[in-house]
């Protein structure tokens, strides 16, 4: 009897167990399991020239931290690393890129002082009848070397892993224009047209792919740099998120990439060429200064002292880690942003 009454009670406690353990393995989780990305994201990422290189830091820490981009509208330098990288590339693989001396000779096919004391030949056409776009040159040799870069073997924007829209502006319109189709390598020459330096893009804007569009046709816009208007494209990059879903399920956040202001003394301005750099960037941050309030988040790297066109491979790598550093130090907010918390705007 009492061997029956312990078999029992064993039997019970065998059971109880088979109870209790699947249930404490629900419960368990990984302590340091990674929380899933419940919000799609969209970057807007700033023009700003060199400063641009600042944007490859920011996609390094995002890549790192596996925070997912779904959608890049990008702005003149950042249409040409927002652009790279939607076709497949990682930002370290732009980085390699654009630390080529060939990147930069690509850009600017003969160096500007040449191309300046060579403006009078520009007038040689004219006397001929031939009338091309105002600028010093066309920019089709970086047109095609972005292709190059591309690693899709179909360089179309509608098939790019990641969705992309390149910032312009358009001179017939006088309104901003974004690229959505058509071929990666020429979006991004509009996109970086800097008017005078380079000469505007015609587009048609019913059908992307015909190069044939001619002055008068109802479809043509004439693209420039869409840093004139929508240098920080938050604005577009909301349009887009709208594509993905309702607001509350995707987060834009804006890469401002203009010099932070400081009070500067008087001397500062006996320099050649100190007033015009000065105007420039007040000009710029007077473009992006509503935009800023459009996106949830806006990260600034410090781009202090890199000038807009600078051929300094060091200017550069500083813009990238300024890029790293800021969002290193906004990730926090980030992860927050993306997983539906809200903990403020700026950074």
């Amino acid at each position: 009897m009492r061997q029956r009454l312990v078999s029992h009670c064993l039997l019970a406690c065998i059971s109880g167990l088979s109870v209790l353990l699947p249930a404490q393995a629900e419960d368990a989780s990984p302590p340091n399991a990674a929380t899933r990305q419940q919000k799609k994201l969209v970057l807007a990422l700033g023009g700003g020239g060199t400063r641009g290189a600042a944007h490859i830091g920011v996609l390094k820490v995002l890549a790192k931290n596996g925070i997912k981009i779904d959608a890049i509208v990008g702005t003149s330098i950042g249409a040409i690393v927002g652009g790279l990288y939607c076709s497949g590339l990682s930002a370290e693989e732009i980085e390699e890129i654009v630390l080529k001396k060939s990147f930069l000779r690509s850009y600017l096919t003969v160096p500007i002082p040449i191309r300046v004391m060579a403006v009078p030949l520009f007038f040689i056409p004219h006397l001929f009848g031939y009338h091309p776009y105002d600028g010093l040159y066309r920019g089709n040799r970086f047109k095609n070397y972005i292709n190059d870069q591309a690693p899709l073997e179909n360089k179309e924007i509608q098939g790019l892993p990641v969705k992309f829209g390149a910032v312009c502006c358009d001179l017939l319109t006088a309104e901003p224009y974004v690229i959505r189709a058509g071929n990666l390598g020429r979006a991004i020459q509009a996109s970086s047209a800097i008017p005078a330096l380079r000469r505007p893009v015609p587009f048609d804007v019913a059908n992307p792919d015909n190069l044939a569009i001619k002055d008068g046709q109802p479809t043509m816009a004439l693209l420039v740099d869409g840093g004139i208007q929508a240098n920080l494209p938050a604005e577009q990059a909301n349009a887009m998120a709208k594509e993905l879903g309702n607001e509350n399920d995707v987060a834009v956040i804006a890469i401002n990439i203009d010099e932070s202001f400081e009070h500067e003394g008087g001397k500062t301005f006996r320099r050649i060429g100190s007033v015009s750099k000065r105007v420039i960037n007040i000009m710029l941050a007077s473009v992006d200064r509503p935009q800023k309030n459009l996106a949830q988040l806006t990260i600034q790297p410090r781009t202090n002292g890199i000038a807009l066109l600078s051929t300094k491979t060091r200017d550069v790598k500083r813009a990238i880690k300024a890029g790293e550093d800021a969002t290193q130090l906004a990730l926090p907010k980030i992860k927050a942003l993306v997983n539906q918390q809200v903990l403020g705007k700026d950074y």
